[in-house]
C-alpha cells in the first residue's frame, strides 16, 4: 500500500470538523500525536474517556481492525489516540455529542435483552456475545449518516480508529512499508517510457 492509497482512506477521517482539512496536514498532525503517545512510556493517562467508554472505545476500534498478521488497533494505542484527539481537538460541543453517543451505544446494547449464560441481561456493548456486537454496528453504520446519537459516535469512532491506525509508526513502517529516510539518488532505477 502506497502513501497515496493511505491518503484516499484517511479521506473520510478528514470530514471530521476537528481535523485539519489538507491530507498532509491530517498526517502530520496523527503522527505527531503518536510519537506524545509512544513519548508517554507505557500507560497513557486519559483525559476525556473514562474506564468505562475507554473499554467501550477499545472494544470497537479492536473490531473495527482486529489484530491478525498485522497489529490491531488497540497494539498500536488507537484508543489512547482517540482520547488525545477528543481532549485537545475536538469542540466541547463535538466531545459531548461523542460522549452521549457512546453511552447510547451501550443503551443500545442493554435494549437488546441478550441473556447471557449467567442469565443476566448484558448491560453494556462489551458484555455482549461477539455476534449481538456485530449485529449491532453492522445497524449503526447503516445509519452512519445520522447527525445524532449511537450513529454519530460509531461514524466517528470508525473514522478517529482509521486515522489513528494508518497515522502510527508501526502500520507506516510494517504494514504500509513507508520509508521514513531518503536514502539517496538510485539512478539505476530501470524506465519505462509511457506509450
Amino acid at each position: 500500500m502506497e502513501r497515496r492509497q493511505v491518503v484516499r482512506f484517511l479521506g473520510a477521517a478528514l470530514a471530521l470538523p476537528f481535523l485539519p482539512r489538507s491530507a498532509a496536514a491530517a498526517i502530520e498532525l496523527g503522527e505527531q500525536l503518536h510519537l506524545r503517545i509512544d513519548d508517554a512510556k507505557g500507560d497513557v493517562a486519559f483525559r476525556t474517556l473514562n474506564a468505562a467508554q475507554q473499554a467501550l472505545v477499545t472494544e470497537i476500534a479492536e473490531m473495527i481492525i482486529p489484530e491478525s498478521d498485522t497489529p490491531g488497533a488497540k497494539s498500536v494505542k488507537v484508543p489512547e489516540f482517540i482520547d488525545l484527539i477528543l481532549s485537545e481537538w475536538a469542540s466541547d460541543k463535538e466531545k459531548a455529542m461523542f460522549l452521549a453517543g457512546l453511552g447510547d451505544i451501550d443503551a443500545k446494547a442493554a435494549a437488546l435483552g441478550v441473556q447471557q449464560q449467567s442469565g443476566t441481561a448484558a448491560a453494556r456493548f462489551v458484555d455482549l456475545p461477539a455476534a449481538r456486537k456485530t449485529e449491532l454496528l453492522t445497524a449503526l453504520d447503516a445509519e452512519r449518516a445520522s447527525k445524532t446519537g449511537a450513529a454519530l459516535a460509531f461514524a466517528r469512532l470508525k473514522h478517529l480508529t482509521v486515522y489513528g491506525y494508518f497515522t502510527s509508526k508501526p502500520v507506516q513502517v510494517n504494514v504500509l512499508n513507508t520509508r521514513m529516510f531518503f536514502d539517496g539518488y538510485h539512478g539505476d532505477v530501470p524506465f519505462t517510457p509511457a506509450v
